[in-house]
C-alpha cells in the first residue's frame, strides 16, 4: 500500500512540477511578447509622402515616351480618378496645388502569351513602365522620386482573328486594366508610403 501511495505522491509532484513550469513559460513568454510588440514592427508602409497641411494635388498629363499612342491620356486619367476615388486629397489644376504628380511613362511591352496551331499570336499581355516624382509645388523639394514602376497584375487580351475591332476593344481595356493598377500603385506610395 505505501508503494503505491508513494506512487500517487509521485505523481501528483510531477504534475505539479508540469504545471508550475507551464506557468513559468507563460508568464516569460507574455514578459517578452510585451516588449517585443513595441519595437516597431508594423504591417503599413513608411506613412504619407504629403507634408503637413497638404490638401491638394495635382496631376499633370504623363509624358508618353512609348510609340503606342493615347496610353498617357488613358494612365493620366486612371491616376486622377484614383485620386478622386480616395478623396484625402483634392484634385486640382497646377497652379492651385499643394503637391504635384509628374510621370513619364517610359515603356510599353506588349508580350505574346499565347499562339495558335499556325503560329499566329493569340494572346497578348500589357505591361506598363513609369517613371514618377511628387514635388512640393511652394517649395520645389521633391518629396518622392521612383523609376521603373510596372503595372503587376496581368493584363491580358485575345486575338480575335478576323475582327479587328474586337481586338483593338480587348487591348483598350487591357491598357485601362493596367493603368488602373499604376494608379492605383503610385496612390498607395503617394499616400501610404507602399
Amino acid at each position: 500500500m505505501q508503494n503505491a501511495e508513494c506512487g500517487t505522491k509521485r505523481v501528483r509532484s510531477a504534475e505539479r512540477g508540469t504545471r508550475r513550469r507551464a506557468v513559468i513559460i507563460l508568464l516569460l513568454t507574455a514578459l517578452l511578447a510585451v516588449p517585443a510588440s513595441s519595437c516597431g514592427y508594423h504591417l503599413s508602409g513608411r506613412g504619407s509622402l504629403i507634408p503637413e497641411g497638404a490638401r491638394t494635388i495635382a496631376v499633370p498629363a504623363l509624358i508618353n515616351k512609348t510609340f503606342e499612342p493615347f496610353v498617357d491620356v488613358e494612365v493620366t486619367a486612371a491616376v486622377v480618378n484614383e485620386f478622386i476615388a480616395d478623396g484625402r486629397l483634392k484634385v486640382v489644376d497646377v497652379d492651385r496645388a499643394d503637391v504635384v504628380l509628374y510621370g513619364t511613362i517610359m515603356k510599353f511591352q506588349l508580350t505574346t502569351l499565347s499562339y495558335t496551331a499556325n503560329a499566329f499570336a493569340q494572346q497578348y499581355q500589357v505591361r506598363l513602365v513609369l517613371d514618377a516624382r511628387l514635388e512640393d509645388r511652394r517649395t520645389k523639394q521633391i518629396l518622392w522620386q521612383e523609376n521603373g514602376i510596372e503595372s503587376v497584375f496581368i493584363s491580358d487580351y485575345p486575338v480575335t482573328v478576323g475582327d479587328i475591332s474586337a481586338t483593338k476593344a480587348a487591348k483598350e481595356g487591357a491598357i485601362r486594366k493596367a493603368s488602373q493598377d499604376i494608379a492605383w500603385t503610385l496612390r498607395s506610395r503617394v499616400l501610404e508610403g507602399f
